[in-house]
């Protein structure tokens, strides 16, 4: 568990780089309104990306009662993990859309 929540706090610190580094290229491509919109989006990301999991609070009493040994309770924990670690990588799929956005953009200024 303890691994889960450390990938998390290093999920938000690499979303909040990857909202300044897409903010630092639209400035660069002279498009820091794109730029300011696209730090938006991906620091929109690394919010949902955090609230999400937590809608998977009720099924915490499964996976930690007395029983916890369960083939369910291994797949639901399996199941959170999975979805926490796709959720980290949210903000970046975020960013990388951004910036093909903003590459477009780019090219035709």
């Amino acid at each position: 568990m303890s691994t889960s929540l450390n990938l998390g706090g290093e999920a938000v610190g690499l979303g909040i780089l990857a909202a300044g580094l897409i903010f630092l290229y639209g400035v660069w491509l002279g498009r820091r309104d794109t730029g300011w919109r696209a730090a938006q989006g991906v620091l929109g990301a690394v919010v949902l990306g955090g609230v999400l999991p937590f809608f998977l609070i009720p099924f915490a009493p499964t996976l930690f009662s007395s029983g916890s040994r369960s083939v369910t309770s291994l797949f639901l924990l399996t199941t959170v993990n999975i979805v926490g670690v796709s959720f980290s990588f949210l903000p970046w799929l975020v960013a990388g859309n951004w910036l093909e956005i903003l590459r477009r953009e780019g090219l035709r200024a």
